[in-house]
């Protein structure tokens, strides 16, 4: 589906009631609360940020700047380094259990 598309469709939803009741939902579980601790965990697109608020909730939320690809693209030198140091690892693991 081209982008356009699927703006048009995203845009179309956050205009309907439904789709204005469903943000609303989500500002007012954030509005007024405090962000008392944020965590960040691995997924299959890259990382996923968690926010801890002062409710006792949590927020999820994945932002492009923490996509993989742009992880990559960014960081692309200890990208290199990493893959150069499991490969080693890998060899190393794979000597300690040769005969």
């Amino acid at each position: 589906m081209p982008d356009d598309v699927c703006f048009n469709e995203v845009e179309h939803f956050m205009t309907c009631g439904e789709g204005r009741q469903f943000l609303q939902g989500i500002r007012d579980h954030l509005k007024g609360h405090t962000i008392t601790d944020v965590e960040f965990i691995a997924n299959g697109e890259g990382v996923t940020t968690i926010l801890n608020l002062s409710n006792g909730q949590c927020y999820t939320f994945n932002d492009e700047e923490l996509y993989i690809e742009t992880l990559r693209e960014q960081f692309s030198g200890v990208f290199r380094e990493l893959a150069h140091n499991n490969k080693k690892e890998e060899c190393d693991e794979q000597q300690s259990i040769a005969p």
